[in-house]
This record gives structure tokens, sequence and C-alpha cells, in this order.
């Protein structure tokens, strides 16, 4: 090993030199669009560039000094021989990784040539052309920009003590720059370049960060054996860890001061004078120019002083917090509170407040906040001006108020990236090991983490707030880009500063309030803001701003502008999926009183704090209960209102389903609207009507139950002890209950009734909940209502017992959309209305809407009517769980008879929504609660095999399919006595019957299956003698009958196929009964929830085989092929793999070639789906029945065969490998004779023969050499050789040698630098042969 790591590594220095010449090649080639306009992160280029400067970074880092010079003279050659704008960003990063990875080389090599060109070229008069353009740069600018920001990457080291030395060809550099300049390229590089080497000079930053320590790294040993250390990484925890950081030294900070003094103290008075001169005058070209200058000047200058002082504020102590939280004016909007209370130390330089550093720091930024805003007054009060120099003021602003070292942006995308590259190393308590680059990256964000925790306790000063206040003027400006920055600049700003954004939430709402003329601009930039997350967040927890921005939004005016209205949308609906109603406080329990108890005792002052805490939250819930009052009556004013359009309704709509609480007793006028609105003209209306009135009926229900235990609907609830053997009978004979029930079983009929369809399938609880079956009487379910919620249940009841209401809720539900017929869907939200409004009023409600139910269903003709009578009476069959007998007898007179006729009249378009209505009415609900209609389904109007009318027939079988769907093992019992004549249709005349007919038996006999131990203790006993896995319940042979049904389909299929006359002509018995037979398979295999017929799939596959040769029924060949391709990719038991292998391998026994062309790629599959649970002998055979077929007759199988092998072989064993090696290479030993073109060979037959041996012979070595597309094993290139020495031998053996050596050339193409070394020089003359193409002039 250690060997190989030397030779692998002895050309390290050549693969730098490759190495960086290939990057510098793809900077040179990016594209040469200058459109900095476009989004560059995100596009390909960059995301090449980024990865190649971080190679570069952790490669350089890891380089010794004896690579150093190489290093130096590749990059400084490249920088000084290519100026291109195109490849500026790349080579940005590039130098930048070599900064970061050796500073002093960096420094020494390219900073003071750097600075020369820079000055060399602004004395040539560059960059002097006044210019605000962000996307546009002169060719005459093109080589100051590079060399610029050449020098902007060397500054930008962690190390400032690195810069000292160069201290005044900076300087110099950058007041040449910033100052003299007048191209906004140029000079915003020359204020980058002074808040880089202010960051630089002040901050406090890990340094060193090779794979280990300096004292490590500079060792002699070391150095000798570092190929030993690699892939190891040390313990954080571990002492020889040893991370460095670099602090700021005295000279560091002396010159930070110097470039305060020198280029940002100036600049402030310089802005102040601009200002005062221009307030009253428009400004010219040049003027804007300078002023842009002063202010991004300026704005660096401020960024560069964030590690000089921390953010002004005090630590505040935890009993002034906690008053200041649940007291005064705003308690009720109190700010978030953070995990610390308190500032951390950060690394600033001067942190004594009475220092006169510390003094100046503080004015300087002072006077700068001050200038800034005057400025922003000044452009805010004129209305206009230079958009770029807005942008910047903006910019300016947030920098002053926000940025101390770090802002949000820039903690976000470091935390972000931190998060994504951790994921590959192991964290925890006891083990901490990863290279030391990513540990020193830990340590640099947890150092930004603590400089951005300590800007969250600055105080919102008058300053701030002035400044935050011109900003939010801006972001309601007429330019789209100044509102941009605007908004995103007031984001950062409330993030750090809480406080602000309180007084600015009510200027945004009111730009949105109702009037006669609107600004779109303007209320575009509201909305901005209001989607923020700082505001959103405060409007959603305080209700002092909640209910007006929620009014405002629903109350806007925008002119149609579809920007507006999209933004007023977005805005609404990202922030109602947050929105909840006010919540009444708890009170605490007992542990929490003995708490308080037993601190009162040591501190008088705790009960006193506990309870102005009461008090204060009892206050707040009062006061948001009252705001809630009125906003819902608001919005339920906005909605009745007829000038209400209906974009805005539905956005009154969004917020009440949010704002129904079951905390809160609903309000009488909010569902007397929602009730009327069932009947409005608009759907979206009717829609959000439907919805929300059955969350306020769901709301009145629930409080009900909670108000009065003793209520009827409460009092049929129980939880039923399961241990007792009477409770259900027997348990393990709940699966009759409902065949016992249908034939009139009394005790079945009474016994509780349990809706959880889980419950008691594979084990029986030792409590469940029931519910008590129906009681005699004609006792409304809910014949108390809470008090609270009685004036709306009252506005219900009154709209819904109106004259007339059900007929136009039946006129309006019906109205069928503008969608296709066969698109209409069964409305669950309808449905579940419907359910709600029975189950609150029972069958007096029913007596009022029968007709128009009975109406709609009898209109079998038109497709609304259909699907809204199936949510009607779904919907009705669901709200009937707690009725009394009486109102369930009335009912089922009544609505049995409606159902025959219904059911008799399904049409194609139709019988989607009906099985829709009984799958949710079924749902989660005893089958015993639908004891007449199952009668109905099963008894009275069984399946007709012999019947005419296919369509009736399969309708049946479908509506069947609901029940088996819904209760599955709890119904097959009474399905399976009913005697359903399910194999009569099966070899029937019309698919759709025998498809019909196929999923029925699949799924019935699925749903015979049900373990139901009786107890917890049984079902483990039992489980654990399947081994440490338990029982695998997907697998199931079926119940004997289920076993008699499968041998019943195969023999009469079997039969009938001993009938089939030859050559006869269309369909027959034979071939319909076998598409049944196939459909029952195929839905087991494919759809079924227990694959009870796997166990029977290895009887079928003779069968199989021969169908797929069926090529006159291309449905009977699908079915075919479809079933033998899953029963080769399952993963099969080891029993059932080692048969269903061995009756494969039986089907290659057959005469016909093309039932073998398909076996194969079966068997190949089988292979790989069960090469854990087949055993070595049945692979082995497979192998080598498999590698027979490569001399078959026929060329198709011979292809198949070649291609299963070469499968085969990825997963084989190398002594496998071997022994294919050794049978094909022997294949080959004997040549052909030589025959002249157009002549006969002497023997023909013998020379097929052998043309056909050597075919397999090229076939098989071809499978060893395609099975490995990478890589190159130490057998191959005898293999190609073999193989090259055939190229001349007729077809089919030539075509197969170029195919192979094709698309060998294709996988290797890439690492053929490499691979080409595995070869001797007589084998790559001889594949060069075969892989060069040949040249006319060669």
């Amino acid at each position: 090993i250690e060997w190989a790591t030397r030779a692998s590594t002895a050309q390290f220095e050549a693969w730098i030199d490759q190495y960086l010449r290939r990057v510098f090649a793809l900077m040179d080639n990016l594209s040469s669009s200058q459109d900095t306009s476009n989004n560059t992160n995100s596009s390909a280029d960059m995301k090449l560039v980024l990865m190649a400067s971080y190679s570069i970074e952790l490669v350089l880092k890891q380089c010794g000094s004896r690579y150093y010079p190489m290093i130096s003279r590749l990059i400084t050659q490249f920088v000084t021989s290519i100026t291109s704008l195109s490849a500026v960003e790349g080579m940005h990063k590039v130098v930048n990784a070599f900064v970061s990875a050796l500073p002093e080389l960096a420094h020494a090599s390219l900073l003071s040539l750097c600075c020369e060109r820079i000055v060399e070229e602004i004395d040539n008069g560059v960059g002097l052309t006044p210019s605000l353009s962000r996307f546009t740069r002169t060719h005459s600018e093109t080589t100051l920009i590079w060399f610029a920001t050449m020098l902007l990457a060397l500054v930008e080291c962690s190390d400032g003590q690195h810069l000292l030395k160069y201290k005044s060809q900076i300087v110099h550099a950058m007041k040449l720059l910033s100052g003299t300049c007048m191209s906004r390229h140029v000079y915003n590089i020359g204020g980058q370049m002074l808040n880089c080497v202010m960051l630089t000079l002040t901050s406090t930053t890990p340094c060193h960060t090779r794979s280990v320590p300096d004292s490590v790294w500079n060792d002699t040993e070391f150095r000798d054996n570092h190929f030993r250390h690699w892939g190891k990484h040390p313990n954080v925890a571990d002492d020889s860890f040893s991370l460095e950081w670099h602090t700021p030294s005295m000279q560091e900070i002396e010159f930070a001061q110097e470039l305060m003094r020198e280029m940002v103290e100036p600049r402030i008075g310089e802005l102040a004078a601009f200002i005062d001169s221009a307030d009253k005058r428009e400004l010219s070209n040049t003027e804007n120019v300078e002023l842009n200058r002063l202010v991004w000047v300026l704005r660096c200058g401020v960024r560069g002083l964030g590690h000089l002082v921390p953010p002004p504020g005090t630590t505040i102590a935890a009993d002034d917090l906690t008053d200041a939280l649940v007291g005064g004016d705003d308690a009720n909007g109190m700010p978030p509170r953070y995990r610390l209370d308190r500032q951390v130390p950060g690394g600033y330089v001067f942190t004594d407040a009475d220092s006169s550093e510390y003094g100046e720091v503080m004015d300087i930024r002072k006077r700068a906040g001050l200038a800034t805003a005057q400025a922003l007054q000044c452009v805010v009060g004129r209305g206009d001006g230079n958009v770029e120099n807005i942008k910047a003021l903006i910019l300016l602003g947030e920098s002053v108020v926000c940025y101390y070292a770090v802002d949000r942006p820039q903690f976000t995308s470091k935390r972000r990236a931190w998060n994504y590259g951790i994921e590959g190393f192991a964290m925890d308590n006891t083990i901490c090991e990863m290279p030391r680059i990513y540990a020193s990256r830990r340590a640099q964000l947890t150092q930004v983490s603590r400089l951005f925790h300590n800007t969250r306790f600055m105080p919102a000063s008058e300053l701030f707030s002035d400044i935050s206040a011109q900003i939010a003027h801006l972001c309601l400006s007429a330019y789209s880009e100044v509102r941009s920055y605007a908004v995103s600049a007031l984001d950062n700003i409330m993030a750090v500063v809480p406080q602000i954004k309180y007084p600015l939430i009510p200027m945004f709402v009111a730009e949105l309030d109702a009037r006669d003329e609107s600004n779109p601009e303007k209320m575009m930039g509201a909305l901005r803001m209001l989607d923020s997350l700082p505001i959103r967040r405060a409007c959603l927890r305080d209700w002092r701003f909640f209910p007006a921005m929620v009014l405002a939004l629903c109350r806007a005016q925008h002119e149609d502008k579809p920007q507006v209205k999209t933004m007023i949308r977005n805005t609404a609906v990202t922030q109602v999926v947050y929105v909840v109603a006010p919540v009444e406080p708890v009170p605490p329990g007992p542990l929490l009183e003995q708490m308080v108890n037993a601190l009162d005792g040591a501190n008088t002052d705790v009960s006193v704090a506990v309870a102005k805490s009461r008090e204060t939250c009892a206050q707040r819930y009062r006061y948001a209960a009252s705001e809630y009052t009125r906003l819902v009556n608001e919005l339920v004013g906005i909605l009745r209102d007829a000038g209400t359009t209906w974009r805005f309704a539905a956005i009154a709509g969004y917020y009440l389903d949010q704002l129904t609480s079951v905390r809160t007793a609903p309000e009488e006028q909010l569902v007397g609207t929602l009730a009327e609105y069932l009947t409005s003209d608009l759907m979206l209306f009717r829609e959000s009507a439907a919805l929300n009135l059955a969350q306020a009926i769901g709301m009145i229900k629930k409080r009900s139950k909670l108000s009065n235990p003793n209520i009827a609907a409460a009092q049929r609830r129980q939880q039923l002890d399961m241990r007792d053997g009477r409770a259900l009978g027997a348990p393990h004979a709940y699966a009759d209950l409902c065949e016992r029930a249908l034939d009139g079983d009394t005790e079945a009929v009474q016994t509780p009734l349990v809706d959880n369809p889980a419950c008691g399938w594979l084990v029986w609880p030792k409590t469940a909940k029931v519910y008590a079956a129906a009681p005699t009487g004609d006792a409304l379910a809910f014949d108390s209502i809470e008090e609270a919620s009685r004036p709306a249940y009252n506005a219900v009841r009154s709209v819904l017992f109106a004259d007339g209401k059900w007929a136009e809720i039946a006129r309006l539900f019906s109205v069928e959309s503008t969608r296709p017929s066969e698109e209409e869907i069964f409305g669950g939200t309808r449905a579940g209305l419907f359910s709600q409004v029975f189950s609150l009023f029972g069958p007096p409600l029913l007596e009022r809407a029968w007709t128009a139910i009975e109406g709609l269903a009898r209109e079998n003709e038109r497709v609304g009517a259909q699907r809204a009578a199936a949510e009607m009476i779904g919907g009705l069959l669901r709200g009937t769980k707690h009725w009394a007998q009486s109102g369930l007898d009335a009912m089922w007179t009544q609505l049995i008879p409606l159902l025959d006729t219904v059911f008799a009249r399904l049409a194609p378009d139709t019988l989607r929504f009906w099985q829709a209505a009984l799958q949710y009415a079924f749902a989660r609900r005893d089958p015993r609660r639908y004891l007449p209609l199952i009668r109905l389904i099963v008894y009275g109007r069984p399946f007709d095999p012999q019947a005419e009318a296919p369509f009736a027939e399969a309708a049946k079988l479908d509506i069947l399919r609901a029940l088996f769907g819904a209760w599955d093992w709890r119904i097959a019992s009474a399905v399976v006595a009913s005697r359903p004549r399910f194999l009569d249709a099966l070899a029937h005349p019309y698919k759709q019957v025998r498809d019909a007919a196929a999923i029925a038996m699949y799924t019935l006999s699925s749903a015979e299956f049900s373990v139901s131990y009786a107890r917890v203790d049984e079902a483990v006993d039992d489980l654990a003698r399947y081994g440490p896995l338990g029982r695998d319940f997907s697998q199931w042979a079926g119940s004997s009958r289920t076993q008699a049904l499968i041998s019943e389909m195969t023999q009469r299929v079997q039969a009938w196929k001993a009938e089939v006359v030859p050559l006869t002509v269309g369909p027959t018995n034979f071939s319909r009964g076998s598409k049944t037979l196939l459909s029952f398979f195929f839905v087991g295999f494919r759809f079924g929830p227990r694959r009870l017929t796997l166990d029977h799939a290895p009887n079928i596959l003779q069968l199989l085989s021969e169908l797929q040769e069926h090529h006159d029924d291309d449905e009977l060949c699908r079915l075919a092929s479809s079933n033998l391709e899953f029963l080769s990719q399952v993963l099969y038991t080891a029993n059932l793999s080692e048969i269903v292998g061995a009756r494969l391998l039986a089907l290659l026994d057959s005469s016909m070639w093309h039932v073998v062309n398909k076996a194969l790629p079966l068997l190949c599959t089988l292979t790989f789906a069960n090469r854990f649970t087949l055993s070595r002998e049945i692979r082995a055979r497979i192998l080598d029945t498999t590698s027979l077929f490569l001399e078959h007759d026929q060329i198709e199988v011979r292809q198949a065969a070649s291609s299963s092998l070469t499968n085969m072989v990825k997963c084989a064993s190398s002594n496998v490998i071997f022994d294919i090696n050794t049978r094909f290479s022997a294949k080959l030993q004997r040549r052909l004779p030589r025959v002249r073109y157009g002549r006969t060979p002497k023997d023909p037959h013998a020379y097929s023969k052998l043309v056909l041996t050597r075919h397999a012979g090229v076939l098989g070595l071809s499978c060893l050499v395609l099975a490995f597309p990478y890589t190159i094993p130490e057998w191959m290139p005898n293999v190609l050789v073999q193989l090259a020495e055939c190229i001349d031998d007729p077809n089919p053996i030539q075509s197969t040698v170029q195919r192979t050596f094709a698309e060998f050339r294709r996988t290797h193409m890439d690492t053929w630098h490499e691979d080409r070394k595995r070869f001797s020089t007589s084998q790559l003359d001889i594949l060069t042969d075969m892989l060069v193409s040949p040249c006319y002039y060669a």
C-alpha cells in the first residue's frame, strides 16, 4: 500500500501544473457576455467557477514550499497575460483562493504588480469619464478593471498583518480608484477595496487551516511520511487540533484608524455639503456621478467600521426584560424574545465606551447617519431624482442602521453553506472528527453568529427611526427598482431592530384602504412590505394590526391591474395559512401550582409575578377576542356587500376559513351569511360557503358535546373492554357479524359498532372506541345546543328550513361546470357539508330536503344532477351516524327504492359519482350501519353474467367493489354467503364485464384474510414463530375458497384450450377466459394490497409463455408479457424463488425460439432481483444455461443470451469470470479456413458450425468486456486482443467485434490516458488499429 501510494503521487507537481492550466483555460473560455443584469450566480458558468476556486484553495493549502515558485509563476503569468472582462469574475475567485491558501506568496507575486498597473492606467486617463451605467463597460477600462479586481481579491485575506508591508501602495491605489475615477465600475471596486481592507485589519478570524497544525506541518518527519495521514481527521477536542486565530495587532488598528480618518470621515462632510447645495436644483450628469461615488464610498467605509465597536445598546437584565414584555402600552404586540438576553463578546477592537477611540468611531457613525437621513429626506421630499443615487442612498441607510461586521444576508448565506457542507461529518457529544478547514469554517460561523446576535439589541433610536421612515416612504416609490431596494433594505433593518416596524405598519396598511383613486405602484410596495417576514409575523401575532391588515387586503382598490391583483391574492394566501383565532388562556395544572407555591416560599415575589402574568394574558385575550368578533363581522359585511367583487369576497372567505375555532363560539351573522351564500350565483362563493359552513356546524356540534356530556350523540360513544369475550360475541368471529346481521340475527345487529376499520384486523386491543346501536324512538342526536352557539344554530336552521331553499340548493349545486363531463368529480367538500347539516338537524331536515334530493336523483340524463344527488346522498348516509332508529327506518324506506332506480339507470358518465358517494359514506363506518343498502347491493341487484346488458352488469360489480374497498375483511363473508356468480363471467363476451369480474374476484379473495388475534400476547407469541422479522402479511396463499377459485379458473382455461379448433377466426372461450385469468393475476401483482397470487405464479408460467405467442390477439399478448415481467421482478421467498427459477429454466426447453428469446431476459431479471435468495446451484445453472444459448442457431436468441450474460457477469465472482474467459477463449482457438471471395467452402456444414462456435466465443468475451465499462481488469487486455484477431471473420462475427470496440471506446474515452497504461506496447498497437479511424492520407 505504501509503495502504491508513493507511486501514485510521484507526478504531483505535474498534476498541479496541468490542473492550474486547465482552470485558466476554463476562465479564458467563459461566456463573453458582459450583461451583468443577469443572475450569473445561478448560471452554469458561475457554479463551475465556484467549484474550481474552492478546489484550488484546498489543493494549494496542502502544497509544500517546493511547489510555491511554480504556482506563483503560473498564476502571475495568466493574470498579466489575460485581461478579459468575461473572465474577470472567475479569476477574482481563483486569485481569492490563492490568497486564502498562500497569502504571503500571493501578495509578493501580484500585489505590487496590480498597484503599478492601476496607477499606470489612471495616469493615462482611463476611468475618468463620468458614467453611472451598471451594465456596459468601455473597452478602454478593461485592463484597469481587471487589475483592480485582482487587487480587490488580494486584500480579501484573513490576516491583515500581510497588508502592512504594502500599506502605501494599497492606500494610493484606493485613493485613485475611489477618489479620482468617475466610472462607476471602477470606483465601486475602490469602495469595496476600502471595505475589505478595513475589515481585514480589524477582524478576528481563524487562520492556517491546513489539514494539520503548523507545528505538525513544519515537522520533517511528517513531511516525509505525509501520505500515511491521508484521510485521517483530528478530533476537535484533541489538543493537537490547535486552531489558531488572527487578532488585530496595534499596527493593523492604527492602519484602520488612518483609513477611517482619511477616507471615511471627510466623505461625511462632503455628502452633507453636497445635499445642502443641491437641495433646490436639478443635478447634472457629472454631479450625479459625484454624488453616487460619494455615497458608495461612504457606505463601504461605514461597513468597514463594523469590527471597531460593538452595536449600541446595553445588556438587558432578566427582570427588566420580563417587565417590558408583560407590561406597558405595547404589551399586546411585544417583539419576539431571543434565546440570550444580552450581548456576547465578539472580538471588537474598542469595547470601552469611555475611551476616546470608541467615542471617535461612534461619532463618525452618528454623523454618517445624520447625513444619510438628511439625504434621504431630501430625496423623498423632492419626489424625483436619479434612480441609481436613490438606490445608493437606500443601501447607505441600511448599512448605517444594521451593519456591524455582518448583516442578515451574509449570516444567512454562511449558515446555509455550513448546513449544506456538514452533512458528511458525524458530530455528537463524544465524537467530532472533521477536516480542519471545516472546523475553521465552523469557528468562523460561530464568530459571525455572535456578531449578528449582538446587532439584535440595538434600540430604536430617533436616528434609526428617521432613516427607516424615509426608506419606508421609498418602498412606495413609482420606480420598481427603488421599491425593490427599499423593501429589501427595510426588511433587513426590521430583522435587526424589530421595534422599528410597529410605527410603519399603519402607513403600509393605509395605502391599501379603499379610495377613489389608488396608486398601483404604492400599493405594490405596500403589499411587498406586508408580505415581508418581520411585518407578517408582527401582524399575525398582534391583534392591534392584524384586523386592519386583513380588512385592507379585502377592500384594496387596484384599478384592474393584473400585477396588483396577483400580489393581493398571493399576500393573502401566504398569510392565511398562519391565521388562528384567539385562544383563551388555560389555567395552570396542579403540578405548576405546586411549583409556584414552592418557589413562593423562598421568594415572595414569585406569586406576585405569576399573578401579574396571568392578568396580562387575560387582558390580551379579552382584547384579541373583541377584535376577533369585530373582524369576523366586518368580513361578513364584505361578503354581504353587493358591491364586493368576487376576488375580494374570495379573500374574505380565505380568512374566515381559518378564523373558525372550536374554542370560540361561531358568530350568528357569519353562520347565517354562509348559509345564505349556499345559493349564491357565483360558484366560488358557494364552494367557500360550503366549506366554512361545514366547519361552523362541526364547531357547534363539538362545543355542544363538550358543554353537555349527557347529550344523545355523546351518550352512544363508549370505551368497550375487549377482554370480555361477550363484548363482540367472540373477537375472532367479528368478521361474521355483518353476515349474521344480514340474516336477521338480532344479537349481531345490537352488538356495539366499531367504526375503526383497522381495529381487530391484526389484534384486538384491550379497549376499543365503539358506538351503541341506534336507540329506539325519534329523539334528535343533538337535542341540546350550547348556549353560546344557539344563536348561530338558529341562524342556520332558519335558512335551511326555509321554503324553497333546498330546491334552490339542488338547482345551483347541480349546475355543470365548464369542464367536460368526463372531468366532473365528486365534491368531498359539498358532501361534507350535507353530512354535517343532516347530522345536526336530523330527520326533520331530510323531510324538507327529500323532494329536492329525489328530483336530482331521478334526472339520470343530466351529469350535474347525478353528481349533486350523489353528494347529497353520500353526505346523508354519513350524517346518520347518531340518528335514532325511527329516523333511520324512515330514511331507508324512502332511500332504498330510489337507489334501486338510480343504480338501474347508471351511465358511464355517472357511475363514478355513485362509487365515490358510497366510498365517502362507508369510510370509517361499521358496515352494520348500512344493512338495508348492503342487502340492495348484494341481494337486491345480484350479478347476472347471462344478462345482455354488459355495462349494467359491470356497474353492479363496480358498486360491489365499493363495499370491499371500505370494509375489506368485515364484509367478505357476507358477500361470499350470497354466492356471487363471478366464475360464470370467466369467458364473458364483453371485456368490460370480464375485467370487472376479475377485479371483483381478486378484491373479494384478498378481503377474506384477517388475523384477528384475541390478545396482544397471543399475537406476539404467534409472530415469534416466523423469525425475527415476524410474519409477512403481504404474501398469502389465500383461503381454501380462493385456492379453489384459482384452480377452477385455471382448469376451465385449460379445458377451453383443448377445445380450440385450429385456424379458428375470432375470439374463443379460451382467449376470453385467458384474459380474465391474466387480469386476475395482473391485479394481484400490480395493485393488490396482499399478493395472494404469488404462490400460484409458478403454476401459470407455462401458460403465460404460450399465451404471449398469440400474436393475433394484442391484448392477450400484452397481459401475458406484463405478468411474466412482474413475475421475474418480484422478490420471492427462498423456496419460491427456487421453484420460479426452475420453471423459467424449463421454458428454455421449448422448440420455439420466440419463447426462448423472451425467457432469457426474464431469467436475468430474476437472478438480479433474488440474488440473495437463490441458491448457488440454481444461479450457476442459470449462468451455464444462458451461456449455452450463445451457440443457438437463431441470431436473435444469441443476442438475447449475450445481453443477459453481460448483466449476470456484473455481479459474478472472479472465479466465475475466469471460467467464462477460459471457456470462450477456447472456442476461438480453431481458426476459420480461408475461403476466396465468391467461392463455397469445401464442407459448408462444418464451416457454418465453426462460424457459429467462433461467434459464440466472440459473444462470450464481448460480455466480459461490456460488463466492465469503466475499469480495466487485468484479464481485459488479452481478451481485447483476442477479439481484435477476429475482425476479419465474416458476419455476424465481424459486426459483433466492431460493436464491442465501439462501446469500449465510448466508455473509456475520458480515462484513456490512464487506462492505456494497463496495456503493453504490442497490445496498444493492435488496439490503435481497432479504435482509431483510418485516414485517407495515412
